[in-house]
């Protein structure tokens, strides 16, 4: 193990681990970023609701940016899975990747989330066309007047219809949704939203310029839309934090208190692992009051 005992470890390099590297860079303070790659920035054909983008900007050329950012303040980054997280007696904490260690005084998780995604023939193609998206929040706006498409299940399904309907889209619903006596409940609510229900489950995904998203069901009939959104849900990567003991919501997001620290002392957690709205710009005020918290421990 290096014996060198580092301000802070991070953990996560998407939106909140680089912010907070930012940060903690202009703190001066002696830090590490562990990332694996995997932040969800990769899968954002466009965003338009980041300042300072008011034509939208793609995320993976957002995420080279953040990570320009945080090589100018000279904060180093290493490129691996963390694979466990301890707590010394002394309190500093310890991550393994590889058979390396580091330690560290306080450890910042922004390990993030990931998209569940459909086992439907054709959707990785439709999401590095760019019309199959995650998240209508970030870009429901373009979307208005169009026909969309709810690939969903039971509630997820249900209120990511009723919110993409509010932009005034042609919205079916893809997939059934509703156990026991909330279905009807549920299904009220979507026929006064205007909202479609699919005759049965999607069995094949088709994009191009020519068609936009052709969606085979299982019954073989074909539907085409201009956009679909899957609505399954997000696995959260709490599972560093919890096996220390962390509290965690049913939905896998992990307790914070008003400074992002967890339920273990010294832990702290940021962007979309944290309890809180899974948007970019959340990701990076997390970020900052915890880098900041950390850097006033110090």
């Amino acid at each position: 193990m290096n014996d060198d005992l580092l301000d802070c470890l991070v953990i996560g390099g998407g939106a909140a681990g680089l912010t907070a590297a930012v940060y903690f860079g202009r703190y001066r303070r002696r830090v590490l970023v562990l990332d694996d790659d995997e932040s969800r920035l990769k899968w954002i054909p466009r965003t338009r609701n980041v300042l300072g983008f008011p034509d939208g900007i793609e995320g993976p050329d957002l995420l080279e940016r953040m990570r320009e950012h945080a090589r100018r303040y000279a904060v180093p980054t290493e490129r691996v899975h963390v694979e466990a997280l301890r707590k010394e007696a002394d309190g500093s904490f310890v991550a393994e990747a590889g058979g390396r260690r580091w330690r560290a005084r306080f450890a910042l998780l922004a390990t993030g989330a990931r998209d569940v995604v459909p086992d439907v023939e054709g959707f990785d193609g439709g999401l590095r066309a760019g019309q199959v998206r995650f998240c209508p929040v970030c870009d429901g706006f373009e979307t208005q007047g169009k026909k969309v498409a709810v690939l969903g299940q039971g509630a997820h399904g249900l209120r990511e219809s009723l919110f993409i309907s509010n932009f005034g889209n042609e919205v079916t619903l893809a997939g059934d949704g509703f156990a026991g006596g909330r279905r009807a409940a549920g299904l009220a609510q979507l026929r006064e939203a205007g909202v479609r229900i699919a005759e049965s489950a999607p069995r094949q995904i088709a994009c191009g310029a020519d068609c936009g998203v052709r969606v085979t069901l299982q019954n073989g009939q074909v539907l085409e839309f201009d956009t679909l959104y899957p609505a399954l849900g997000l696995a959260h990567k709490h599972d560093l934090a919890t096996a220390l003991g962390a509290r965690a919501q049913p939905d896998g997001q992990l307790e914070v208190d008003a400074h992002q620290q967890t339920s273990v002392e010294g832990l702290y957690a940021a962007g979309d692992v944290a309890v809180d709205l899974n948007q970019i710009a959340v990701a990076a005020g997390h970020a900052a009051i915890a880098a900041t918290a950390i850097h006033n421990r110090l």
